[in-house]
């Protein structure tokens, strides 16, 4: 049997309404050498039955107790036989050349450990196609900087758009942090791409589908937006040796962009007392000093316009 080239990792939890069509783009990819593991966090609406429904020897299908999509996503790299593994949500999809594209990458650019092409971002009304500075848009390239792409509003890589040498995560000493309910993915891009060499294709090859999470995101307002695994591992990175001046700054400006959710996540589950001591003693750097200002302008407002502030920002109007 030859070698598999790709394994592909899909989390699943509760999509009964969107697996099969995850499940379809990955089995019309024009590459053919790969195997799908899916890994079914305690599914509860049926979405177990739908895959084992589809008939394709490449789909190997795992049942764990709910133990969130770390565990998933790690378990899935253990189980694993490919050479690269790619990961793909289970509600988000790939357009038919992902994989031979991801593979083209790989072959032009050697020393790379990672690949990434482009992607778009659907939400209810309208859909987005980032742009990175410093980024090509017209030719395939090694990033330059890492770090510079990370602070932007989307990063040149997420959970549906990323390929990493296997190997390379077998030998870190963790992968995906346990126990985080955000950020978790953050964590790891950001440990790697500080890293290894990361290709990139300008052809928008996923889609990333944010219109599935806008309503839990918005209704669900009594959850604290913070990771202590990501912003240990920011601190860390701050006080590396191996990293410039430079590079430390971009990443003060990646730890400011998470405290901007995080408070406003306080004042939503009104922790006005909380969130007056955070704006207290974070300290920005000068381009998030506006945030700070508004942030402490936000303190004094009623919860009705909080909500409403929340629900522009993920596009419900």
């Amino acid at each position: 049997m030859s070698e598999v080239l790709f394994s592909i990792i899909i989390p699943l939890y509760n999509k009964a309404e969107w697996i099969e069509k995850t499940i379809e783009c990955v089995l019309s990819q024009v590459e053919k050498n790969y195997e799908i593991i899916i890994i079914d966090d305690g599914s509860s609406d049926g979405s177990d039955k739908i895959v084992k429904n589809i008939t394709d020897d490449r789909i190997r299908f795992i049942r764990q107790k709910n133990q969130g999509v770390s565990v998933a996503r790690n378990n899935g790299i253990m189980a694993a036989n490919g050479k690269y593994v790619s990961f793909l949500d289970a509600d988000d999809l790939w357009e038919s050349d992902y994989l031979s594209v991801t593979r083209e990458l790989f072959k032009k650019y050697p020393k790379a450990k990672i690949a990434c092409p482009s992607y778009k971002v659907r939400y209810n009304k309208k859909e987005v196609i980032p742009t990175w500075r410093n980024v090509s848009t017209t030719e395939d390239c090694i990033l330059s900087n890492f770090l510079e792409t990370a602070k932007s509003k989307f990063w040149i890589v997420n959970s549906s758009c990323i390929t990493i040498e296997r190997k390379v995560l077998l030998e870190m000493e963790k992968i995906f942090p346990v126990g985080e309910t955000v950020y978790e993915d953050f964590d790891l891009w950001i440990r790697l791409g500080v890293r290894y060499p990361i290709a990139h294709s300008n052809k928008v090859c996923s889609t990333y589908n944010r219109m599935t999470d806008t309503n839990a995101r918005v209704t669900h307002t009594n959850k604290v937006v913070y990771s202590k695994t990501f912003m240990c591992t920011l601190n860390e990175l701050l006080s590396s040796k191996e990293l410039s001046n430079e590079q430390k700054l971009l990443i003060r400006e990646i730890k400011d962009r998470r405290m901007v959710p995080y408070i406003f996540s306080l004042l939503l589950t009104r922790q006005r007392k909380i969130a007056k001591q955070e704006i207290k003693y974070w300290i920005p750097v000068k381009v998030y000093k506006k945030y700070k200002y508004g942030l402490r302008i936000a303190v004094y407002m009623p919860y009705f316009f909080i909500n409403w502030v929340q629900k522009i920002r993920y596009h419900v109007f």
